[in-house]
């Protein structure tokens, strides 16, 4: 049963194609504030002179963290783009330029997800870079698009990939469907329905169940939301750091029940032959369960998930890149010092450290994380909007303008993004 048929139970109402106009479109924004300028880059004339990708005015907005989620596109209401849809729904799903448009393992499962709910015939209209653009950035381009979707014999036919306008794409089901992405977004799609029944069954007493389905739901939407930038900085760091195409060994001390280590194993862009997740704090039982289960055919058992909470004793590692997260705010200062030296301890010459956090809630935590950083070797940052190194001497530019302020911030405050030594 999906959530959908949750809702079909509950509340005798599920989703259908008579819940939608002849012409069915949703467009994809990052939040509700974003929603004037992404539509504008569409409805824009000098985009889309022509007509050609022009969306309808009844265009459904989806963000990926709205609590709206008994949606019918005829309600006027901003829904939830993870919410079930039926297959061969939608016409069109466009994606707006608030979105991150990176070029990763993630990225490109989702995409391929997002084509399920098209109908035959029908496309995702997307912002698409300019070749230089997008590798700076690790952003979609049509060349990454026409690598994991094209599907036309050789220069026989007509492509599933369109240059519509300037900035804009369609990608289409093309003479065959695209090979299988696993991921952790496709192990979303599969396992969502699953977990939140799973959620209810245990909850004892009276509960209020739209609501207990509600807030189940926006808060697994918001655990597979951060694993689409957090694979692409990875992916990025691997990269630039060790190359594309070399094997290595990874491993992840952070809170995130092993799924960033299961996308990068699952990669096609790295090379991640093994993996180790030190999950630290309480492990979600159910969802750990569903993700050792799910996971552990595709990796072939080379990715191992320990629950971790001593940190004075931690095994011994051959990874070249150690992955430290989640931890500095929810530790005491001894504590955390204690867990990165004895993380960077057990990093090889020439390996790597990423660390992320996020420091936004409380004053002084930047200076006291960079201070702590600092005495191990230089520290460089990555943004988690445009999934690249943040230089001093160059701003990242983007579509979008608002998002275009929000890499300003990141630069400014160092906040949110992800810090990489290498040791030497």
């Amino acid at each position: 049963m999906t959530i959908g048929g949750v809702f079909a139970t509950v509340r005798g109402y599920q989703i259908s194609s008579k819940n939608v106009n002849t012409m069915s479109q949703v467009v994809l924004h990052l939040a509700k504030e974003y929603i004037e300028e992404d539509l504008e880059y569409y409805f824009s004339g000098e985009r889309d002179k022509n007509n050609q990708v022009r969306p309808d005015e009844s265009i459904y907005s989806l963000t990926p963290f709205e609590n709206h989620i008994d949606i019918d596109l005829n309600d006027g209401k901003v829904g939830n783009f993870f919410y079930p849809l039926m297959p061969n729904l939608l016409d069109r799903v466009y994606i707006g330029i608030s979105i991150s448009l990176f070029a990763n393992h993630w990225g490109a499962s989702f995409l391929l997800e997002l084509l399920k709910v098209v109908k035959p015939g029908g496309a995702i209209i997307l912002p698409v870079y300019p070749e230089g653009q997008a590798a700076e950035k690790g952003y979609w381009s049509r060349s990454f698009l026409e690598n994991v979707f094209l599907s036309r014999s050789k220069w026989r036919g007509f492509s599933n990939i369109t240059a519509e306008n300037d900035g804009v794409m369609s990608l289409r089901v093309g003479r065959k469907w695209p090979d299988r992405l696993p991921s952790t977004i496709e192990w979303f799609y599969r396992e969502r329905s699953a977990l939140i029944l799973k959620s209810l069954t245990a909850v004892s007493g009276n509960i209020d169940v739209h609501s207990h389905i509600e807030k189940s739901f926006v808060a697994l939407c918001q655990v597979i939301w951060q694993e689409y930038s957090r694979s692409a900085v990875m992916e990025r760091i691997i990269i630039d750091y060790l190359g594309a195409d070399r094997e290595v060994s990874v491993e992840h001390i952070g809170s995130d029940h092993g799924l960033l280590m299961n996308d990068l194993m699952l990669s096609q862009y790295v090379s991640v032959v093994n993996g180790r997740t030190q999950h630290i704090g309480n492990a979600d039982p159910v969802l750990m369960e569903s993700v050792n289960r799910y996971f552990a055919p595709l990796t072939e058992n080379r990715h191992t998930i320990k629950e971790k909470n001593d940190y004075s004793d931690l095994p011994e590692s051959s990874a070249q890149v150690m992955i430290l997260g989640d931890a500095f705010t929810n530790m005491d200062h001894a504590s955390y010092r204690t867990l990165l030296e004895q993380t960077w301890a057990r990093i090889p010459t020439d390996g790597v450290l990423a660390v992320y956090e996020d420091l936004s809630s409380q004053a002084g935590q930047v200076e006291q994380l960079d201070q702590l950083l600092s005495a191990l070797g230089e520290v460089e940052y990555y943004s988690l909007i445009a999934g690249c190194k943040i230089r001093a001497d160059y701003d990242i530019s983007q579509y979008s303008l608002a998002v275009e302020e929000n890499l300003r911030q990141e630069k400014k405050n160092k906040d949110k993004v992800v810090r990489v030594i290498r040791k030497r």
